[in-house]
């Protein structure tokens, strides 16, 4: 990468005016005699090039790579958008940082004395048991034995696993790992809040067992507290980096959902960064000083502090369970004008560069696993598809399936794979086969991570949260008509009217227009209305289904769809 763009180069500064560092570019070796010249090292350089780099930081500038320095800047803004979003969402969003050291000669044990001169973390002293045996008696009291530390210590590493970093699944006896997430233990069975813990080995678990872990304990200490309609989910990475979890959290946001909570348990970040963010929604609460009040603090960790044993996490779910009841899982108040004005564009910008490498790879795969499931006969020549969320399947779904199925010789119907609806997304799926099943031509199948999807088309599912509605879904019409509708034979696309939401109205005007630039024809039908003249949309019917209105509903839903909800939500 060379020379930054204007637009780069102010993303930078002012990222850096928050650290109070000036900065300044060097795009070339003809660059150093001015910035020596005019400045001294009370700055910051910026430049691409390793020779420029090597002959300032030789002059005693301080230097770095304005590309790494840029995906910094990036990942910053992006995670402050994904704030805001959030904020849209009355999603609230708490910071609190892992335990440091106690100041004012705090009477820490004479054996934690010890492990911290000397350095000795959980790793270390694995590496020689018999050797720290009364260390490890101290802190695991009645539970020591070598073949307990052996197995307590074995962790599986972290990987990066699509578009998101976790460690590799695992099972044993007290460290179990399943889709790449620590299970949580004591999460009640039918909450359907969430909160997403985030956080290195301290969210993850610095050696504990499972239900030791401080999202366990958090969950559990939220149980006796009898809060009951939420779960903790643990997305904590041991010997994961900050940007790691900053890149999870980034791309995990734009899927959670209203009544989610978000919480940090992490190193503190700059005070000048924090005061900052807490403009954007994040409520930070330094818990050090708390969690030294008590009298285990003296010997229950490792190293330092923040590395500690079961009881130490103990100790700081109590104080976050309390910090989170205190101000009963709400959101910090931020500027309505920060809100109105919020576009996500940083947001997008990043989700849409760090998709997976592996993307169109795996988009061929996706298309011939659709191919051996449903093979293209010889007088299969012209098919057609829809792509629908089905958030939940309509009778005018429905309508629109059987007209544009009368009009080809097949008709896919790819339902959006994203977990981001009211609905998940194997209900959907099921919703719609169940409706369908009797008309012959039609295959029902997922939309993969292909189409409006978070990575061809994030965007689609901020819409109820963003005031701006002219996004670009060109990356998502053109991976649709280069490398999905050509194999499965293609030629038409159909789509229901859109009166109500701008954002799927300027998603069918663009396939008006670029869909024919690749030999396909795009139809927009007319949504189906009732007999009152209502027109059918699904928002309707999740507003019903809130209300538990069941005949009501009848009006709007197949019977199929109908017996579905009843199972469900009944």
């Amino acid at each position: 990468m060379g020379r930054l763009n204007k637009e780069d180069r102010k993303n930078i500064t002012q990222y850096y005016q928050l650290y109070e560092i000036p900065v300044l570019f060097a795009d070339s070796i003809w660059d150093i005699k001015h910035i020596y010249l005019a400045y001294r090292k009370k700055i910051l350089v910026l430049s691409s090039y390793r020779l420029v780099r090597g002959v300032l930081s030789r002059l005693g500038f301080r230097v770095a790579n304005s590309t790494q320095e840029l995906e910094k800047c990036q990942r910053f803004l992006a995670f402050r958008d994904a704030l805001l979003l959030l904020c849209q969402k009355g999603i609230p969003v708490y910071f609190y940082n892992r335990i440091g050291k106690e100041k004012n000669n705090y009477p820490y044990s004479e054996s934690a004395c010890q492990r911290m001169a000397k350095g000795l973390s959980f790793p270390k002293m694995y590496e020689e048991i018999d050797k720290y045996e009364s260390d490890f008696k101290e802190l695991f009291g009645s539970l020591y034995s070598k073949a307990y530390i052996e197995q307590i210590g074995k962790i599986p590493q972290v990987i990066k696993k699509g578009d998101v970093y976790c460690h590799e699944d695992m099972q044993s006896k007290y460290v179990n790992v399943i889709n790449g997430q620590r299970i949580t233990c004591y999460q009640p069975k039918d909450a359907g809040r969430v909160i997403h813990f985030y956080g290195r080995c301290g969210a993850f678990g610095y050696a504990v067992e499972d239900k030791d872990s401080l999202p366990s304990q958090l969950q559990k200490s939220l149980l006796d507290h009898h809060v009951t309609d939420i779960r903790v989910v643990n997305h904590g990475l041991w010997g994961g980096e900050d940007s790691y979890i900053d890149h999870n959290f980034i791309n995990d946001s734009v899927g959670m959902k209203e009544g989610d909570v978000v919480v940090f348990y992490r190193m503190h970040l700059d005070k000048r960064v924090m005061n900052h963010l807490e403009a954007y929604g994040l409520r930070y609460k330094e818990i050090t000083h708390e969690w030294h009040q008590h009298p285990e603090a003296k010997w229950c960790f490792y190293d330092k502090p923040g590395h500690m044993n079961s009881v130490g996490y103990r100790i700081v779910a109590s104080i976050l369970c309390d910090d989170l009841i205190l101000h009963k899982f709400s959101a910090l108040p931020v500027n309505p004008e920060s809100l109105t004005n919020f576009r996500s564009n940083h947001l997008t910008t990043y989700l849409k560069k760090h998709r997976n490498p592996e993307f169109y790879k795996e988009i061929d795969h996706y298309v011939q696993g659709i191919l051996a499931s449903f093979p293209l006969a010889h007088n299969i020549r012209k098919c057609g598809s829809i792509v629908m969320n089905c958030n939940p399947f309509t009778k005018g779904h429905r309508y629109l399936i059987e007209h544009a199925a009368s009009q080809v010789d097949r008709l896919y119907v790819f339902v959006g794979e994203e977990n981001k609806s009211f609905f998940e997304f194997a209900d959907r799926l099921e919703m719609v086969k169940r409706g369908t099943a009797d008309i012959d031509n039609v295959v029902v199948t997922t939309s993969g991570h292909f189409m409006i999807s978070s990575y061809t088309f994030p965007e689609y599912f901020m819409k109820d949260y963003v005031k701006e509605k002219n996004f670009d879904v060109t990356n998502d019409l053109e991976i649709f008509c280069k490398h999905i509708a050509p194999p499965l034979k293609i030629k038409v696309r159909f789509a229901g009217e859109e009166p109500f939401d701008p954002v799927t109205s300027n998603y069918n005007e663009n396939m008006r227009s670029i869909l024919p630039k690749y030999g396909m024809e795009f139809f927009e039908i007319p949504r189906l209305a009732l007999d009152k003249g209502t027109v059918i949309n699904a928002t309707e019917v999740r507003r019903l289904l809130k209300e538990k209105q069941f005949d009501s509903i009848r009006e709007y839903v197949p019977k199929s769809t109908l017996e579905i909800l009843m199972e469900k939500y009944a």
